[in-house]
């Protein structure tokens, strides 16, 4: 989408705006962090120079290994390489079973985290703490247990505060044997953010700290809106997130130089018809890839954001606005993509469209996956050998190589006589059928027994201390 030219060009003004604008900051160690290094503070703005920006973006990783909950390795975040998450719980969920949407509980969490982990291509869960069944200041807790519990697969948490990010690690490290195999492969991925447009919240930056101390993957990315929370322009805002974004990295770098950092921001509109801040607008694709193309030009691990939808229920608009932001996301190489499933402006979990973006995910990496050439697949004997009007549907070549189509489990191929032979289901229908069978049937990989209590024992204790 962009030129080298225009990356350089919004690095450029990025780096511009961190030095003439700068950014608000008032997190006491983070400060300290900065004294001495040429930065300019003055009050509760700070302003970074050129040099202090590089340094950090030089001794960040390129890229971060992220591993299941039983050891392997799972993704590798860096380059164009993509892998998909799903969000286990939000305000609501619609079920797929009764049609019916209602506020989302714990045990929606660890149903959801059991279907993602049936899902080949859905690399992880999200937590994100919106369980209406237990206190608010503990759902982040309660979600990641659900998790943990419920899905080999590893976990982005979304603590709210520097103490539940603690316990998120102490929760963690119970799960995959202890800190040592923690930090050494990492299951946990945390979210922190900041204010658009431009400001550090304290408690971000405490566990911005704490994640670069303990070496844990930290995605540190803004949610701004163009006409909103950002200039109106997809340049700007594009700017803005980087400059976000960066500023964050030379602190974290500041505490631990090459501790795991990923590069982040989504960048979405505000619908001036209905004030929404959209999550299947165009501008929010695109702008979702501008941040993944600047994450290339400086070489860092990027966050992105696809299978969204502003649609209130699985439907048609539900599907094209997932499609065309999955699509978005594997072409320019977007790395660790959340938000699957999420849908209603970000205010539903839809485990129904969890399953159609799988199969979507699975036909996108097929039609965009390079092709083989080569003596066998230029198959110039194959065709000497039939010739002219011949027939290639006997020909062992096509035996050996028929499996090498990508086939649908969800999507109908055949003619009308076999539609009308069929029980007919639409689509809808039968993308619900399959999360039910799956939510119903599917036995994942939980935690022992003893280590599924001493993970829930975490969150006891934190709703204790509500007390």
């Amino acid at each position: 989408m962009l030129s080298d030219e225009q990356r350089a060009g919004l690095a450029d003004a990025s780096f511009d705006l961190l030095g003439r604008v700068g950014v608000r900051l008032t997190e006491p160690e983070a400060r300290g962090l900065l004294c001495g290094t040429g930065a300019e503070i003055d009050g509760d703005r700070v302003r970074m120079p050129l040099g202090l920006i590089d340094e950090a973006i030089r001794s960040a990783p390129s890229s971060v290994a992220i591993y299941g909950r039983e050891g392997e390795r799972a993704m590798e975040l860096g380059g164009r390489s993509v892998h998909f998450g799903a969000h286990t719980d939000a305000p609501d969920v619609l079920d797929p079973c009764s049609g019916k949407r209602r506020p989302c509980r714990e045990v929606d969490v660890g149903r959801n985290a059991a279907l993602i982990d049936a899902l080949p291509n859905i690399a992880y869960t999200t937590a994100s703490g919106m369980v209406a069944d237990r206190p608010a200041e503990v759902a982040d807790r309660v979600a990641l247990a659900q998790c943990l519990t419920h899905s080999a697969k590893p976990v982005l948490a979304m603590p709210v505060t520097y103490r539940s990010l603690v316990d998120c690690r102490e929760m963690a490290a119970l799960a995959v044997g202890g800190d040592v195999a923690l930090r050494e492969r990492p299951v946990l991925v945390v979210y922190a953010e900041p204010v658009s447009p431009l400001v550090h919240p304290d408690d971000s930056m405490r566990r911005l700290l704490y994640s670069a101390e303990h070496e844990i993957p930290l995605v540190y990315s803004g949610y701004a809106a163009m006409g909103g929370t950002a200039p109106m322009s997809a340049a700007a805002i594009a700017v803005q997130l980087c400059a976000e974004s960066l500023s964050a990295l030379v602190i974290h770098q500041l505490k631990n130089p090459g501790a795991p950092f990923i590069f982040g921001g989504m960048a979405s509109v505000m619908d001036m018809q209905t004030t929404v801040f959209s999550y299947g607008a165009p501008e929010f694709q695109r702008g979702n890839t501008l941040m993944a193309e600047m994450a290339h030009h400086f070489d860092l691990p990027n966050f992105g954001t696809a299978g969204t939808s502003d649609a209130q229920v699985f439907d048609g608009q539900a599907v094209l606005e997932a499609a065309s932001s999955c699509m978005m996301a594997e072409l320019v190489g977007a790395n660790l993509v959340h938000d699957v499933g999420l849908l209603g402006n970000a205010t539903v979990v839809v485990p129904a469209m969890i399953v159609a973006t799988d199969e979507m995910i699975a036909m996108l990496r097929h039609l965009v996956w390079g092709i083989d050439v080569s003596d066998e697949t230029l198959a110039l004997e194959v065709l000497e050998a039939v010739g002219p009007g011949g027939e290639f549907v006997t020909h062992p070549h096509t035996f050996d190589h028929f499996r090498d189509v990508w086939y649908p489990d969800l999507l109908f191929r055949a003619g009308a006589e076999a539609w009308e032979a069929s029980q007919e289901e639409p689509f809808e229908q039968r993308v619900r059928a399959k999360a039910c069978g799956l939510i119903e049937q599917h036995e994942p990989r939980c935690l022992p027994e003893e280590i599924a209590k001493a993970v829930q024992a975490v969150v006891t204790r934190a709703e204790a201390l509500l007390a």
